[in-house]
């Protein structure tokens, strides 16, 4: 298999990671503009559509089954490629640092507009005690919130390497997939509802981990196997997404059918999903692209400071007279816009580059791209 099949491949991952990392702030942007409001989070009082209760859920059916088999596949590449040590090493800069800070930096930012807008009274006083209660506020704690996805990322990294090093057995290619979709069935029956809900807390949940680290196990077997698999997902890819689009919406059309029915129909949709857009990114985002590496590496930083942004917007929107359908839009546009200035501006080439992708080089434009190139190849 030539470099240039590798390299592409790798190309169209970095970029599924990057949408699914950007879905996610179109998730939080439309949360608060559902029919049913969702409990604790800002619901705007003036307009709501069930279009965006279709949406979310849509997202929310594959999105971080996604990330977590992503993340898999990355995980079998980089330990193979550096070893153990430098993998553990690797991960902890990367995952395990940002996510320890985070709980201290992003968190309280994140609680900010939220907290602010409740101790005003929707911004109609703001005193001396407001700040501190406001200050005093934003630092109690409330579970990870999203940052949980590096939570669990670093616990199946953990678990990941134990399992190495006990040496087990490997299942046969033959069956492994239709195991790992059982697999995603059955764990899901160890949940309350047909689709899984926001972890709070930092004590692991095994339903949890056993679910999304199906997916993780997904994508190890991904790139073990990417010869066999990644020609099948091409040719389908589209098939995949039409039958996971038309599951995930019969679903949300039926949700008083029976809990079983309903989590068989989410494990396909999920699995149709996951697949359908692993396909369609493997054949038609494919060529390498500056462009694409940069939102790619951006993602990460739009991923740990959106959401307060976006907090911010639907708390700012809710009492203007903009049009409804403006509003999420507008909070999905500001938030990624000031996201990305502030990475360009204050991240990318900082420290806080260094631990969330790596070292990054200023140059003119076309040298740019070429160093770019050198250094993302080591990253």
């Amino acid at each position: 298999m030539s470099t240039t099949t590798n390299t592409q491949r790798i190309n169209s991952m970095d970029a599924l990671r990057a949408l699914a990392m950007f879905l996610g702030v179109v998730l939080h942007a439309v949360m608060a503009y559902t029919i049913t409001p969702f409990e604790n989070f800002y619901h705007d009082p003036h307009y709501s559509s069930g279009a965006y209760d279709v949406i979310f859920f849509v997202i929310h059916t594959f999105r971080m089954q996604l990330f977590y088999l992503i993340a898999g596949f990355f995980f079998r590449l980089l330990y193979f490629r550096i070893g153990e040590a430098a993998f553990i090493k690797h991960r902890t800069q990367r995952i395990l640092i940002p996510f320890v800070v985070g709980l201290f930096l992003i968190l309280p930012f994140t609680n900010l507009p939220l907290t602010a807008y409740t101790v005003t009274g929707g911004g109609q006083h703001l005193t001396g005690p407001d700040v501190s209660l406001i200050l005093h506020n934003i630092m109690i704690w409330r579970g990870p919130v999203h940052l949980w996805f590096l939570y669990y990322l670093t616990l199946f990294y953990i678990i990941g390497i134990v399992l190495l090093r006990l040496k087990l057995p490997k299942l046969p290619v033959t069956i492994v997939p239709a195991l790992l979709l059982v697999g995603s069935f059955v764990s899901l029956l160890l949940f309350d509802t047909y689709y899984i809900k926001y972890t709070p807390g930092l004590v692991p949940k095994p339903n949890y981990i056993l679910y999304y680290g199906i997916f993780v196990y997904a994508g190890w077997v991904l790139h073990e196997h990417k010869e066999k698999y990644f020609p099948l997902l091409k040719r389908y890819g589209l098939t995949f997404t039409a039958i996971g689009m038309a599951a995930a919406l019969l679903i949300y059309n039926n949700s008083t059918t029976a809990d079983i029915l309903l989590k068989a129909g989410m494990t396909i949709a999920t699995a149709s999903l996951v697949l359908g857009f692993l396909g369609v990114f493997l054949r038609w985002v494919n060529a390498e692209s500056y462009t694409m590496r940069y939102l790619s590496d951006a993602s990460y930083w739009v991923y740990l400071v959106h959401v307060g942004l976006v907090y911010m917007m639907q708390a700012w929107l809710g009492d203007t007279q903009l049009p409804g359908i403006l509003k999420p839009v507008l909070c999905f546009i500001v938030p990624v816009a000031i996201s990305l200035l502030t990475y360009q501006w204050f991240v990318r080439y900082t420290i806080i580059g260094f631990y969330l992708h790596g070292k990054r080089e200023k140059s003119n434009t076309e040298e740019h791209k070429r160093v770019y190139k050198v250094s993302t190849s080591k990253s």
